[in-house]
């Protein structure tokens, strides 16, 4: 994955995955990202568009918008969503971060981020849309045996088609898996 600038050019991202593939900002109806806040920044505006943001690694920001706090994302791992086309300021708490990024166009469709574990391996839900494995690993085993082994930093993207069920997860203990889930209007 190569890093590209933010649409604001403020800091730098890497896609994951966006649909449709070839869409770019003006055009997706969903994007997945990871992006490297390295200094106290402007996010990029997103007019009609649901963001998700997950703090992965760092010491985390506080949001600020129309100069008050609205948000401390101070923790690994837990979701925080706001409307794309709110102006928000981010002051890093110390060190850089790295972050996990779901964009949604709300005309299209709706999206969340769920936090999974070892606690709550299982059979992915139907609207699972992509699953990002933010520590540790995970396997994924679809109804026919087949296995498919992700480490921190990789993900797989779900789309069972033709009736076939989704797969089950499995998290090693310690692990942290990110799953999007996507619903369309």
């Amino acid at each position: 994955m190569d890093a590209v600038p933010w649409k604001n050019e403020g800091g730098q991202t890497r896609e994951l995955c966006v649909e449709p593939p070839e869409a770019d900002f003006a055009s997706f109806v969903w994007r997945v990202s990871v992006a490297d806040v390295g200094a106290d920044a402007d996010f990029s505006s997103f007019e009609g568009i649901d963001r998700t943001i997950v703090l992965l690694e760092g010491g985390g920001f506080t949001m600020h918008s129309a100069g008050r706090q609205v948000h401390d994302l101070a923790h690994c791992f837990v979701p925080h969503a706001f409307p794309g086309e709110q102006a928000v300021q981010v002051r890093l708490h110390g060190a850089p971060t790295l972050d996990f990024n779901l964009m949604v166009r709300r005309e299209f469709a709706e999206g969340r981020v769920v936090v999974l574990d070892e606690r709550n391996s299982r059979r992915l839900p139907g609207n699972s849309t992509l699953l990002y494995v933010a520590q540790g690993s995970a396997c994924l085993s679809d109804e026919h045996g087949l296995q498919q082994s992700l480490r921190a930093g990789e993900f797989a993207r779900l789309a069972p088609g033709d009736g076939a069920a989704m797969p089950d997860l499995l998290c090693a203990p310690g692990a942290i898996a990110l799953l999007v889930c996507i619903v369309p209007r």
